[in-house]
């Protein structure tokens, strides 16, 4: 028996090789440098194995093994959404990335926690935390995404799978929210059709290059298949327009998914919420929420003044990094206990320092004062500090506004009297013992609150989100009766 050493070429690059056994040289197939490989290479190399067009070298497989690999990953997805010819009719849209049309994507999901999804993400966290010594979101989202949290996820829901295509329409105030949804489905297996914001802020431009290097390599082909990022008008720009409408392209990948996902104000939620899905969809939604600062001033009276600035230095990266904006930045202070004067007053102008020169969040400050004034039923104080308008609605309920420095307080006299009052709060942060963390948490359902945090904490990134466990949500479990 003869031995051959087989290099496959394309473009007179080798791209492979492999072991050939028991041919006589006459019956070698006919391959040269610079020849394009035919469709099916089905050379017999050692073992029954071949290569295919890519000259990849597949290893012999039993029939039984072939039947389950000819299986579909998941085969409840229906074939009306699946079927990939109605993907080459998909309504005009910009592709952001990959940069290329819907020639080769498919619908079909990855199985959940696939080796090369774990791989991909882990370069991606990564990469994520390198560029984040200059952008701490994308350290934020980087590290989520460690290999040691994607492994705890994969011994929590090992079990679980793919849902199918997930449709994400991600908001503007917050940009590393698209991707840490995308990542999570993903994560999965899902393939996800990721609608970006119009606005493009040098955090989402500097992710999306990111994954683009990523999935511009071979071995992450498959991902580069399932997962489009694309942008369409938002609906008041296309009201007189004879082409395609926001809503109509909504309503075509809605019809298309098996999970929509909008994260955005209650007028968005309201607004797509009427835009019909599929019937085997299901759907989440992150609509309007506010958070709370809640300081125990008994509790802060004890403290140093390093960990005074740690505390002032914490808050005001929850509440300064978006504007306040984000619905986990603290927009009402509650004291528990009279605070010090001074010390309140010290506290408030550490936090709200970064305003506190900014000619346009000064203009963003008097506007939302003003907002919150006409809202307010009841007659308002307002007391005005370096970088901050603080109004103090009494009994009253912390109310929207535009953020930027403005903020509601409140001083109760326990922990009691803000057990009695009605909240709705996604995000408390804690400047307290764990006395008094243990018993927020206790009371969660009661205050209607999804996270205790420490300052600092509001903004970081998280598996669980609204109260939600997000792969959890994003995948299903098949149990055996």
């Amino acid at each position: 028996m003869q031995r051959y050493i087989f290099l496959a070429a394309s473009d007179s690059q080798p791209v492979g090789y492999g072991v050939m056994a028991a041919w006589a040289p006459n019956d070698l197939p006919n391959v040269e440098p610079g020849v394009k490989p035919r469709s099916e290479l089905d050379f017999k190399l050692e073992g029954g194995a071949r290569l295919d067009q890519n000259f990849s070298l597949h290893k012999r497989q039993s029939q039984s093994q072939k039947q389950s690999q000819d299986k579909p990953l998941y085969e409840s997805v229906d074939e009306d959404i699946a079927a990939p010819h109605d993907w080459q009719q998909v309504p005009e849209v910009e592709q952001v990335l990959p940069g290329t049309d819907w020639q080769d994507f498919t619908p079909s999901p990855l199985p959940a926690f696939a080796p090369e999804i774990l791989s991909f993400l882990a370069h991606l966290s990564q990469r994520l935390i390198q560029a984040g010594t200059q952008q701490p979101d994308l350290a934020a989202l980087g590290f989520l995404l460690r290999p040691a949290q994607l492994a705890a996820q994969q011994q929590r829901l090992g079990n679980n799978h793919a849902l199918g295509l997930v449709f994400h329409l991600v908001p503007s105030n917050v940009p590393v929210v698209a991707f840490y949804s995308w990542a999570i489905a993903l994560l999965l297996g899902n393939a996800n059709v990721v609608r970006l914001s119009s606005k493009r802020s040098e955090t989402q431009q500097q992710i999306l290059a990111i994954v683009q290097q990523l999935l511009t390599q071979r071995r992450w082909q498959d991902i580069a298949r399932r997962n489009r990022f694309i942008r369409y008008r938002h609906s008041d720009d296309s009201a007189n327009d004879s082409t395609t409408s926001h809503d109509e392209v909504t309503a075509w990948f809605s019809a298309r998914c098996r999970l929509r996902v909008i994260w955005g104000g209650d007028n968005t939620v309201g607004a797509v919420r009427a835009v019909p899905l599929a019937p085997r969809a299901a759907e989440l939604v992150f609509a309007d929420r506010q958070s709370i600062a809640v300081l125990d001033s008994r509790w802060l009276r004890l403290c140093c003044s390093a960990q005074l600035a740690a505390i002032a230095a914490g808050l005001q990266q929850d509440c300064c990094r978006f504007n306040q904006q984000a619905c986990s930045s603290p927009t009402g202070f509650i004291w528990l206990g009279q605070p010090e004067p001074e010390l309140r007053k010290q506290l408030l102008q550490m936090i709200f320092a970064p305003f506190a020169h900014d000619a346009a969040a000064v203009m963003q400050r008097l506007v939302g004062l003003q907002q919150y004034l006409c809202l307010s039923a009841a007659p308002i104080h307002v007391e005005q500090l370096a970088g901050v308008n603080i109004v103090q609605p009494g009994n009253g309920p912390l109310l929207q506004h535009a953020g930027g420095g403005v903020i509601a307080e409140w001083v109760l006299d326990d922990a009691q009297c803000l057990l009695d009052m009605p909240w709705d709060i996604q995000t408390c942060v804690l400047a307290g013992d764990a006395s008094l963390r243990q018993l927020l948490l206790a009371q969660c359902g009661r205050l209607q609150l999804d996270r205790v945090v420490r300052p600092g904490q509001a903004l970081a990134l998280d598996w669980y989100w609204d109260g939600m466990d997000l792969p959890a949500r994003f995948s299903r479990s098949a149990r055996q009766g």
